[in-house]
């Protein structure tokens, strides 16, 4: 029984280490998560490299920071609330696996974040941003017919951005931030025992660990009505430190195991133009680096072979176009759509990672009720692609389909000291 549960165990261990960077189906393909702010919210991020009206500048791109004048701060709230439904088969062989089709799977969450701005000279600024860029979860019921590859998954990733922009020229702007960030993480799976007649044992993950990197940003006034914007976020490696608890397995206690992992570098760029006093178009297209995520290596402290996951995802991009119009003064329609495409080949989805392409339609409204205050509010629908599954481990195979859409619900308040 020894060597059937140390594999099972290589196996959730090696969707811990997946975990690490994953957002669940809610937010943006992959492992991003981009609800940094709820005026992007509304504008599906159009324009969100060149934009620079609020503070989620910070760690979109820090060199837009020259644009906000005085000191401030600012506190975002995003609610999100996913539906991720699972219809098919799991077994292994002949046999096929008792249980339902896991329930929704999407788990409602509120992702929170901080900026702050600080004059320090004409033209030096200095930032700091709190968010979650990566994070959430998903939990399918407990006795559901792939239990054996997921039940619950979970990701918080905590990043702090300190950032510095300068006015180069009167034209040009350039910013630069380092990231810290945090990951605490718990995974969970049934072990099937029914070869030893035994009920489902239980395996529980947890783990955690620190990555740094960098971003730098830059921007630039074509005219006082015309902005673009290029920003790069560097690659962040994680070590990743878990331990694997086990109830339900007699003889078995835990496994420490240790990955590394790392987020792709991203690079965006964003333009803003002002038509007229009432109406801006704006536009924003990033790339993801995710071919570099080629595989899962997970390493074990009891001298255990490395578990290794074949992963081979290809780059992606997102791509959005908004426009934001103003009916009277200090107040401000926002409106957008983007296309997010899924870096996960269709061959190497799995119950854990799921992706699918996915569609954005936005609508937003911000309003300046003082010279020194303002609120944001944004709504995000968004469109999954179906996404067909054919997974295979040691623990047999999950075969069907996925469908679901999520919504997103964000509010701001900014202050201008």
């Amino acid at each position: 029984m020894s060597e059937c549960v140390k594999h099972s165990a290589i196996v959730a261990a090696g969707a811990l280490c997946a975990f690490l960077p994953w957002t669940n189906e809610a937010h943006a393909a992959g492992f991003q998560l981009r609800e940094m702010s709820a005026e992007g919210v509304g504008s599906a991020f159009s324009g969100a490299t060149a934009k620079a009206t609020d503070l989620s500048t910070i760690y979109t791109n820090p060199a837009g920071m020259m644009r906000i004048e005085g000191t401030g701060a600012q506190f975002d709230l995003n609610y999100v609330v996913p539906t991720i439904r699972f219809s098919g088969e799991a077994g292994i062989g002949a046999s096929q696996y008792s249980g339902g089709s896991g329930g929704d799977a999407g788990e409602n969450k509120l992702v929170p974040a901080f900026y702050g701005l600080i004059d320090l000279t004409p033209t030096i600024k200095a930032g700091l941003s709190l968010t979650v860029p990566f994070g959430l979860a998903t939990q399918y019921d407990d006795d559901w017919k792939g239990r054996y590859f997921a039940i619950e998954s979970e990701i918080e990733n905590i990043v702090l951005t300190p950032s510095i922009a300068w006015q180069a020229t009167e034209q040009l702007s350039l910013g630069a931030g380092i990231q810290i960030g945090h990951a605490d993480a718990t995974l969970s799976n049934a072990l099937n025992l029914s070869l030893y007649s035994l009920p489902d044992g239980k395996s529980e993950l947890t783990g955690d660990g620190f990555g740094y990197g960098f971003t730098l940003g830059m921007l630039y006034e074509v005219s006082p009505t015309t902005r673009v914007g290029l920003s790069y976020r560097s690659q962040a490696h994680y070590t990743l430190e878990g331990t694997a608890k086990f109830t339900g397995v007699p003889g078995r206690g835990s496994v420490d195991a240790e990955a590394e992992v790392t987020m792709p570098d991203v690079v965006s760029i964003g333009a803003y133009h002002e038509i007229n006093p009432q109406w801006t178009v704006m536009g924003d297209v990033s790339w993801t680096n995710w071919s570099t995520f080629e595989e899962l290596r997970v390493k074990f402290d009891d001298g255990s072979a490395d578990s290794v996951t074949e992963e081979n995802w290809h780059d992606s991009w997102f791509v959005s176009l908004g426009a934001d119009y103003k009916p009277r003064e200090n107040h401000t329609i926002h409106f957008g759509i983007a296309f997010d495409q899924s870096p996960v080949p269709e061959d190497y989805r799995t119950a854990r990672i799921p992706d699918a392409d996915r569609y954005w339609a936005s609508l937003g409204y911000s309003y300046e009720f003082a010279p020194d205050r303002s609120i944001n509010f944004g709504y995000t629908h968004i469109f999954f692609d179906e996404a067909d599954i054919e997974e295979t481990t040691s623990s047999g195979t999950l075969k069907g389909t996925y469908e679901g859409h999520a919504d997103i619900l964000s509010a701001s308040l900014t202050y201008r000291f």
